[in-house]
């Protein structure tokens, strides 16, 4: 008697067990069928003190704005704070841990939202050295085995304070902003003009006129989301 409920038992925990790995290998397959978007950035895409930055940093929102459109994306964060792309700066983005996650996560798609950091006095060296670092930056995500398609975002302008930093900083993201676009012509990839859309949107920004607040997060993740489902269909 009880050998039979010992041997039941077995026979219950060995159905668990294989239903349990089916499941595993049900999501894992699910997941494989995702279309993987990397999104590069600095702060303004790590989401740094965006209120309820787990939930709200652009990423996790452009997350939820695919699954509410029911796609099958699955969004990687890969903002680093205070990274640049110019190699000669501070924190040069290729330099850093979340860079090489970024290039092995397989991705679909790239999404650059870099620039803002490069306008810095102690980061800027100039306009042709930007370009020549964002052109590489490119070329490495263009040349992985992925082969995944790349979209920029031009940095948001920076709502000046008056300051004289301020206001150099101010007309260096302009001069990126239009390099960005410049570089987006010429390698015919798809280029999304944050700077134009956030100059009437002051209450986008948190108190440093610089990085986004949760809104702002938002207004990216839509503006992402709103062209890649209208590209897809």
């Amino acid at each position: 008697m009880e050998q039979q409920k010992r041997k039941k038992r077995a026979m219950a925990f060995g159905l668990v067990a294989i239903v349990l790995i089916f499941w595993n290998l049900m999501q894992n397959t699910a997941d494989q069928q995702k279309l993987r978007v990397a999104c590069v950035g600095d702060e303004l895409t790590f989401g740094t003190d965006v209120e309820d930055r787990e939930d709200n940093c652009y990423p996790v929102q452009l997350q939820k704005y695919m699954e509410k459109a029911e796609k099958k994306y699955r969004i990687g964060n890969f903002g680093v704070e205070g990274a640049a792309v110019q190699k000669k700066s501070k924190k040069p983005y290729t330099k850093e841990e979340r860079y090489e996650s970024s290039t092995e996560y397989k991705a679909n798609l790239v999404v650059i939202m870099l620039g803002t950091n490069d306008t810095t006095e102690e980061n800027w060296t100039d306009i042709d050295t930007f370009q020549k670092d964002y052109q590489s930056l490119i070329k490495n995500y263009q040349n992985l085995k992925s082969s995944p398609e790349v979209w920029l975002v031009t940095p948001p302008m920076i709502q000046s304070d008056g300051s004289t930093e301020m206001e150099e900083r101010a007309k260096r993201v302009e001069e990126v902003k239009d390099a960005v676009e410049t570089i987006g012509e010429k390698n015919k990839l798809t280029v999304l003009d944050l700077y134009s859309y956030s100059q009437e949107h002051p209450e986008w920004y948190q108190k440093d006129g610089i990085r986004l607040n949760k809104d702002g997060a938002k207004a990216v993740a839509d503006m992402v989301g709103d062209c890649s489902v209208n590209k897809k269909k």
